[in-house]
């Protein structure tokens, strides 16, 4: 069987081929060539952060993190020793002044105040016998300064009436009985001198022993009021009106005499603390004003106190608060604020850029070409906010400038966005 050979034409020959192949890579390289961004970097925009330049009043501020916290805090310490018997209230409750939050035990106590109620019963008894001792003693003494001055008296009558019949000569009374008138009648007035300084001694020395007996009647009767008190000690109430915020007890813990036993706060009074960091808190000064941010409203308040020590790297600012509290506040809500430290007017400024330093000149990526490059430009910043930054020089309103991180692209004076 013949087998028929197609005859093949040589590939040189096929020109109309060769041509329309070069003709196709050729424009396929130029298209390349054309699409090609010779840039020196090439960053996603989706990749980048930025910000526009803006013209107006520009509000220095300084942010911090803090909570709110009662003006006033009052911690309730023990004023007897017990055993916690019965626990009322617990921490977060509302409270009013004089409710009552825990019960403690203590039967010896208890006994105690029995005991020295009985002691002055009896004292109180053996007071009431003194003073009737004392005014039988008084009118003892009385009657026998009356006999004196009755003999007294008597005796000197008739030593008078002697000595009108001797000097008219009347021979019915002797010499020697008017002496012995007029030495009765001395003695007797001696007598009635010492028995009227006797009752005055007795009557001061009844008194000094009433004073003490009645000295020791109103020390125990202190010693009874003392465990008295103790006594109702024992049940604790709320002092103020409020938030019981802490109540670090257990039922059976056993408290000693002075141990905190709940804390107190009015939660209508409030101010808040700020947390600042040192180095922007050298810009806050009394009175500024400040705005808390509780996620849900915002309260003005001014600044109160500045703490002069640092702590962990931040300085507290006290901001007393002077707007109504919205229904929200509470003692250790989580709030922001921000202290407005000045006001310039007139000034050009855009949001903080990551690497943005106050008062120094640096570079930043502002955007070109309707966005699509990003050139490298020398920006001399002025003051700076928590948020924004002052531009002096290098930027003009309007400037789209990258705020995100430049670390990767920040060796190259231009890049461009895809």
């Amino acid at each position: 069987m013949d087998i028929i050979k197609t005859k093949k034409t040589p590939f040189y020959k096929k020109k109309a081929a060769v041509f329309s192949v070069a003709a196709a890579l050729f424009a396929g390289a130029v298209y390349g060539f054309a699409q090609v961004d010779f840039a020196s970097a090439t960053v996603k925009r989706s990749n980048l952060l930025t910000a526009e330049v803006k013209a107006g009043e520009f509000t220095i501020k300084v942010s911090g993190h803090g909570v709110l916290a009662p003006r006033d805090v009052r911690w309730v310490a023990s004023n007897v020793e017990g055993k916690v018997e019965k626990i009322l209230m617990k921490p977060g409750a509302a409270v009013n002044q004089g409710d009552l939050i825990v019960e403690l035990a203590n039967p010896e106590l208890k006994q105690k105040v029995e005991e020295l109620q009985w002691e002055r019963t009896a004292l109180e008894a053996e007071l009431a016998a003194l003073k009737v001792s004392q005014q039988t003693k008084l009118l003892d003494m009385q009657a026998s300064l009356l006999q004196t001055k009755m003999a007294y008296d008597k005796a000197n009558m008739r030593l008078q009436a002697e000595e009108q019949l001797i000097q008219k000569g009347n021979a019915t009374v002797s010499r020697l009985d008017y002496e012995s008138s007029k030495l009765t009648v001395s003695q007797l007035k001696e007598t009635l001198a010492i028995d009227k300084r006797r009752e005055m001694q007795l009557g001061e020395n009844l008194k000094a022993n009433l004073t003490a007996q009645q000295a020791r009647l109103e020390k125990l009767n202190k010693t009874i009021e003392r465990a008295e008190f103790q006594l109702a000690s024992l049940k604790v109430v709320a002092p103020v009106s409020g938030i019981l915020q802490a109540m670090p007890l257990e039922l059976g813990q056993r408290v000693s005499l002075g141990s905190n036993v709940a804390k107190f706060a009015k939660q209508d009074d409030l101010i808040a603390e700020l947390k600042i960091p040192e180095l922007k808190a050298s810009a806050i000064a009394l009175g500024q004003s400040v705005a808390i941010d509780t996620r849900f409203n915002t309260i003005m308040g001014k600044v109160k106190r500045i703490d002069p020590a640092v702590v962990e790297g931040t300085v507290q600012v006290d901001v007393e608060l002077e707007t109504p509290l919205p229904q929200e506040a509470r003692p250790d809500l989580s709030v922001d604020g921000d202290i407005i430290v000045a006001k310039k007017s007139n000034i050009l400024f855009v949001r903080r850029p990551a690497f943005s330093q106050a008062e120094r000149t640096l570079s930043a990526f502002k955007l070109v070409e309707n966005g699509r490059y990003a050139e490298k430009v020398a920006v001399t910043y002025g003051k700076a906010s928590s948020t924004e930054i002052e531009i002096v020089t290098g930027l003009a309103v309007g400037d789209q400038v990258v705020i995100s991180e430049q670390s990767e692209f920040s060796r190259h004076a231009r890049v461009a966005l895809n």
